[in-house]
């Protein structure tokens, strides 16, 4: 690889460690941990089943069903719920407001 490339890849992902470090998280791209542990143990588990079921089913509804539990799947590994985003509600506790991507998110 041409070092030169290399070097402005390295500047570039230092400047982007930074701009997530820095600042109050509210920056565009930066989500907050809003859904519970439980919570988010319940979502993975039932968007599997459910987009198990979606996908066995066949068809489009079934393949709307296996959509939505990718969507529960999504939210349960993120522990970022947009509709809770909006409300400005969370269920997580005051130990899991991490922003994610930020340290151990489980």
């Amino acid at each position: 690889m041409n070092p030169a490339i290399s070097r402005q890849r390295r500047a570039r992902s230092a400047q982007a460690h930074m701009a997530q470090h820095s600042g109050n998280g509210h920056q565009a791209g930066h989500k907050q941990i809003n859904v519970g542990q439980a919570e988010r143990q319940i979502s993975m588990v039932g968007g599997t089943v459910l987009a198990v079921y979606g996908l066995l089913r066949g068809g489009i509804s079934g393949l709307g069903l296996a959509a939505i539990g990718g969507a529960l799947v999504w939210r349960g590994h993120t522990g970022h719920c947009e509709v809770y985003h909006m409300l400005r509600h969370s269920s997580a506790d005051s130990s899991e407001h991490r922003h994610l991507g930020h340290g151990d998110a489980g």
